[in-house]
């Protein structure tokens, strides 16, 4: 049933978070680039949302697996101020897993998880959706993990302006995949919690960042995969040519092994 394969998928995809979605991972395969990608997607501007402060920010709060969110006075979340110096240097050998500096999660409106960093993004937050995404594998998985949760966690009509900005191709199709997808399963944004790992496939090239999350399951974790394409000066999910494997199944796994753990700062 379409319930339960979308719970599923959002099970394995991430977390709030993960929402972590998406950064490589150094086991096997071939190395990453060396050279630092350029920083243009995750410079703050000065639209950027406040960061959230003990007297702006309400209580903290925690998923459903009991993992810290703290909850910003705007429902639509905070940005933190951003320091390019402190993004992970690509001679690292945890380059594709490592969490980017000063990781926050944060519940967003109905209750979705996602990270937001000091490093690499998002830089600002206009009318709900974010964007200023570093050029980074950690600013690929950042965005990846943000678009999902702003997906099933904004009301209406911010979530469907999150598809056509934070999604590149599907168009009015994909609108409708998702918007069947959160009316046969209304509470779906407590689902998007954080992760238990995240990494980016070790193909990590400028233009293709592909992101991978993992979540609890029943039988241990489920793994999602995310391609991230560069596009117009940010990070997007590149959605399939087949839009339906958007709902395909996660792909179980007994551990984490390979990925990074992406907590609170």
């Amino acid at each position: 049933m379409r319930s339960n394969r979308t719970l599923l998928i959002l099970l394995s995809i991430i977390a709030a978070v993960v929402i972590a979605v998406f950064v490589l991972t150094v086991t096997g395969g071939d190395q990453p680039d060396t050279a630092r990608p350029p920083a243009q997607g995750g410079q703050p501007t000065t639209t950027a949302t406040p960061p959230p402060t003990p007297s702006s920010a309400r209580p903290p709060t925690v998923d459903m697996f009991g993992n810290r969110l703290e909850v910003p006075v705007e429902e639509a979340g905070a940005v933190l101020p951003q320091i390019a110096e402190d993004r992970i240097e690509p001679t690292r050998s945890d380059f594709l897993t490592a969490a980017p500096a000063r990781l926050q999660w944060q519940r967003i409106w109905n209750g979705a998880a996602v990270p937001v960093s000091g490093s690499d993004g998002p830089a600002r937050i206009d009318a709900g959706v974010a964007a200023g995404f570093a050029h980074t594998p950690q600013g690929a998985a950042l965005a990846a993990m943000d678009a999902i949760g702003r997906v099933y966690g904004a009301p209406e009509p911010i979530w469907r302006n999150v598809v056509r900005d934070r999604f590149y191709g599907g168009g009015d199709t994909l609108i409708d995949q998702f918007d069947r997808s959160r009316a046969s399963a209304p509470d779906m944004a407590r689902y998007v919690t954080v992760p238990e790992g995240v990494r980016v496939q070790p193909d990590y090239r400028e233009d293709l960042a592909v992101v991978q999350l993992a979540v609890r399951s029943t039988t241990g974790y489920a793994i999602a995969t995310w391609p991230m394409v560069w596009v117009d000066g940010d990070w997007r999910i590149r959605t399939p040519d087949d839009i339906e494997t958007l709902w395909r199944p996660a792909t179980p796994t007994a551990s984490t092994a390979g990925f990074g753990r992406w907590r609170q700062s």
